[in-house]
């Protein structure tokens, strides 16, 4: 059967629009998706050092506590300490408030070192804050422009798969039976303009009878990839 080069171009023309625009269609969710999970991952990150910040402040207060016990332990000792009824017993007092100050010592190291590590973590919360208002600004600005752009491609979308359908109700019956059984299995990987000699779709060289068919304008597929050839505007 016959059908001109030109209508073949136009018809893989169309085909081709329509899947690319599907395609960037279908990416604006995903687009938007990507943009709330960093959201979401940013606020996790944030939720999570402020988490750490109350364990370090409720260890600081468990052990500031500690070491005001350890403390008035200490001042007993002392009072002690001076009615000790011999010298054995005031040497054992003062080993014990030796060894309750040094642990004293200790435990105030270590709260110093937890206030520190609150202070780096608060210094890290600020900055996961303002990276947080960041994202969520990048995100809102996602939604916008996914939201226009997505208004542009569907009016576009529906003017181009109305053109398609203009098109195909100018198809000759029994072209268009062989055209919608390729459509329907491949859509716009269907169909494959000539490279020189070659198919364009696979690049196997075409021999010269199918080539000379296609310069009578028949309807030609390539006999290794099964697409519908047709001949490049010159």
């Amino acid at each position: 059967m016959n059908v001109s080069d030109t209508v073949v171009r136009n018809l893989h023309q169309h085909l081709v629009q329509i899947a690319e625009m599907k395609t960037q269609i279908e990416r604006g969710p995903r687009q938007v998706k990507a943009a709330i999970l960093q959201v979401d991952n940013a606020k996790d990150a944030l939720l999570k050092c402020k988490e750490a910040i109350k364990q370090k402040k409720m260890d600081a207060d468990r052990k500031q506590l500690q070491l005001r016990e350890r403390e008035a332990k200490v001042h007993d000792w002392e009072g002690k300490m001076n009615l000790a009824k011999n010298n054995r017993e005031f040497q054992a007092i003062k080993e014990q408030i030796a060894a309750d100050t040094q642990a004293n010592s200790v435990l105030s190291d270590e709260i110093l070192e937890i206030l520190e590590e609150i202070d780096s973590l608060q210094i890290a919360m600020r900055g996961f804050e303002e990276k947080l208002k960041l994202i969520e600004a990048e995100r809102v600005k996602t939604e916008s422009a996914v939201t226009g752009k997505l208004a542009v491609l569907n009016i576009e979308l529906e003017r181009v798969e109305g053109n398609l359908a203009g098109l195909e109700k100018q198809l000759l019956p029994e072209f268009l039976v062989q055209y919608k059984r390729l459509v329907s299995n491949r859509s716009e990987d269907s169909m494959a303009a000539l490279d020189d000699v070659s198919c364009g779709g696979c690049y196997t060289g075409l021999p010269p009878r199918i080539l000379d068919s296609l310069r009578k304008e028949q309807a030609i597929v390539c006999p290794s990839c099964g697409r519908l050839l047709y001949r490049p505007e010159r």
